[in-house]
């Protein structure tokens, strides 16, 4: 690691720092205790994104060793521990990693921390068997050299598991473009990037604008170019994202939203076998 961070990676160390992700979501519970961590993932897996474990398939992993880039407080984390795989964490936020290290010791799991870069990860080639990745590598600044070595450490016949914000998303052209930039005049008062980094949730005391980039199925799939076979879907789709034109979709089930709409989901997933 080395000794002096790239500015846009110190942003994000200290937006994660100060703000870990989702920990907002659960209010009334101590922070840090088991209960704490099961409400939180209650909310990723039931409210927030209810598609998520199936999409994801924690549950087809077994015995594997897996590396996961940028663990946040470690819901997924433990979702693949549970089913006997080693773990292995990175990330550049020293409190998502003792989050996490936290997390699974209250559940009875352990995972090897690592303080570290996704685009030099301090890591050996060929030594995972899943490398998994969610709303991460689209905030390093060279998402590409991050892919790069996501390629390097898979072991051959591997799976990486990468997801990154979706340009062509309800999301981002209605709620974070129209609304944010145009309509209340953000990129006029703010600029490009700081509207961007308000995707991200922060507390009054954290003043970090982290580097928040959006990308398309093609940009992903360039990014996978090493990989021989990829699969790509798009999810995520909430009434939110639709801003107050929402409510005409309340007659639809998240599901529905889902199966529907979901081509504009927020998030692109990508599964690249080497």
């Amino acid at each position: 690691m080395p000794t002096t961070l790239h500015p846009d990676k110190l942003q994000t160390q200290n937006q994660w720092d100060t703000d870990p992700c989702a920990a907002e979501t659960v209010q009334d519970v101590e922070r840090g205790t088991l209960e704490y961590y099961r409400r939180i993932r209650d909310y990723r897996y039931k409210e927030y994104a209810p598609w998520f474990a199936s999409v994801m398939g924690f549950d087809t992993f077994k015995d594997k060793d897996i590396l996961e880039i940028g663990v946040g407080l470690g819901s997924d984390h433990y979702s693949f521990a549970k089913n006997g795989n080693r773990m292995t964490a990175l990330d550049l936020s020293r409190e998502h990693l003792r989050q996490t290290l936290t997390h699974l010791s209250l559940e009875g799991f352990t995972t090897n921390a690592v303080y570290g870069d996704a685009e030099d990860m301090p890591l050996p080639d060929n030594s995972f068997d899943v490398v998994y990745s969610f709303g991460v590598l689209m905030s390093t600044p060279d998402t590409a050299k991050a892919f790069a070595e996501v390629q390097r450490v898979l072991r051959p016949g591997g799976v990486a598991i990468i997801s990154i914000y979706h340009r062509h998303s309800w999301f981002f052209w209605i709620q974070t473009f129209l609304v944010s930039g145009l309509l209340k005049a953000g990129f006029l008062r703010k600029g490009w990037r700081r509207v961007m980094s308000e995707i991200e949730f922060r507390s009054d005391k954290n003043s970090a604008v982290p580097l928040v980039k959006v990308y398309s199925r093609a940009n992903l799939l360039g990014f996978c170019g090493v990989f021989p076979r990829v699969e790509m879907t798009a999810c995520h789709v909430d009434y939110l994202h639709f801003h107050r034109l929402g409510w005409l979709l309340k007659w639809m089930s998240r599901e529905q939203l889902e199966r529907y709409l979901g081509f504009g989901g927020w998030y692109l997933v990508a599964k690249a076998h080497k």
